[in-house]
């Protein structure tokens, strides 16, 4: 019998067809695949599945609790009041969102392609690897990352309408509402001897790899950044988004791990006057809050912009984010002969390379990235052109990071 906290043994190729089994997405009821990894046969941990029954009249919203808090002059409560409304009805059901009778929560779907697609156990896709010393500074290693994200029932409805054909993807259609909201989970494989705030943090068992696109094997990853998103239109002034981050510190009051996640800050907007020469303080900036009182060691982003750990430095959430659009024109991270415009408050609808043709993913780096690996499956071939026309090589070129598994 599998132990699910064993690594998964070595096998010929032969002995490994015999072992496995396969069931293709169809015979599940799924328009979308959940992973491309195999499912063992004598696997009895969970298995992801994608929550993609997206709802096909829009959706009440429902309760906003962050309504009664100015994200402004109380972003700690507010935040909390995000974190606290992500987490109901699925911490109990270890986050299997079609188990929570609370509220609905849904998937963006093609996340499972290419060497950091969707593990099988938890959905989890490979982020960021964290380069030594940027967790603690007694961490020497480097070490993969894995996440899984999913958003609120107004956000499902979005991410149905883009999908309604599922072999023709439509940008056209993005405009999130009010209220929509996303999280993400962030794991690292990271051990607690080099990261010790670790500490008793939350443990899943995931088919992981140590090093970006590295072989996967069955292994213990820790809960150690949470990502929030809120629609929030008191922001619309900047960018009509609210992102947060929380980190997870094992010398936090609280009796369990998600207690003791602590917020990083939040940011409503990309303060653009800001520049990199002015990075030794957070001072300076307007549109972002940074917790005085956070626990342990973390990078922030350019000149103190918000960041997770597991973030790049060279940017920050919402300048990563505002690049979401079809077709894509530029890197996520910044280019270094013109930085500053990536420091722009793009508005919710906005492209950040506007054009002909050029649609806003209303800052959804999950659906960027499912529709360029949508595309890079789907080539459009010659024959399918008009006799005459040029052919179009793919528009969507791969979302670069800016290292070769950089991941906001």
């Amino acid at each position: 019998m599998f132990l699910r906290n064993a690594p998964l043994p070595l096998l010929s190729l032969a002995g490994l067809a015999l072992f496995l089994c396969v069931e293709p997405p169809s015979a599940r009821g799924q328009t979308f695949p959940s992973s491309n990894d195999t499912v063992p046969s004598m696997w009895t941990g969970p298995v992801f599945k994608l929550r993609q029954d997206y709802p096909k009249a829009k959706p009440a919203v429902g309760p906003k609790p962050w309504k009664s808090f100015n994200f402004k002059t109380q972003p700690v409560q507010y935040l909390q009041s995000v974190l606290s409304y992500c987490e109901e009805g699925n911490v109990n059901v270890d986050w299997q969102l079609e188990k929570n009778t609370v509220r609905n929560w849904y998937h963006a779907p093609w996340l499972h392609t290419t060497a950091n697609g969707r593990e099988f156990v938890h959905g989890l896709t490979g982020e960021r690897s964290s380069r030594p010393h940027e967790l603690d500074p007694g961490q020497t290693g480097s070490f993969a990352n894995w996440a899984v994200g999913f958003y609120n029932a107004p956000g499902g409805y979005v991410i149905g309408r883009v999908w309604k054909d599922p072999n023709s993807p439509n940008p056209a259609v993005v405009s999130f509402p009010d209220g929509t909201v996303t999280c993400k989970l962030l794991f690292t494989t990271a051990p607690v001897a080099q990261v010790p705030y670790l500490k008793n943090s939350f443990e899943w068992q995931a088919n992981a790899s140590t090093t970006s696109g590295g072989p996967r094997s069955i292994q213990t990853v820790r809960l150690l950044q949470v990502d929030v998103a809120v629609r929030d239109s008191r922001a619309n002034s900047t960018t009509g988004w609210v992102f947060g981050t929380f980190v997870y510190d094992g010398n936090a009051a609280g009796a369990t791990p998600w207690d003791r996640l602590v917020p990083v800050g939040l940011m409503w907007g990309n303060d653009p006057t800001v520049t990199e020469a002015e990075k030794t303080s957070t001072t300076h900036l307007t549109q972002t809050f940074i917790n005085p009182a956070v626990g342990p060691p973390q990078h922030l982003g350019r000149a103190g912009r918000l960041n997770g750990p597991v973030d790049n430095p060279k940017s920050s959430c919402l300048s990563c984010h505002s690049t979401a659009q079809v077709e894509a024109r530029s890197n996520v991270l910044p280019d270094a002969n013109d930085v500053m415009r990536w420091f722009r408050n793009i508005k919710a609808t906005e492209a950040f390379d506007p054009g002909p043709g050029q649609h806003s993913l209303g800052y959804s780096l999950q659906l960027a990235l499912g529709i360029e690996r949508f595309q890079t499956a789907h080539p459009v071939h010659p024959s399918a052109l008009a006799p005459g026309a040029a052919v179009s090589p793919k528009k969507t070129k791969p979302i670069n990071r800016g290292d070769e598994d950089d991941n906001n």
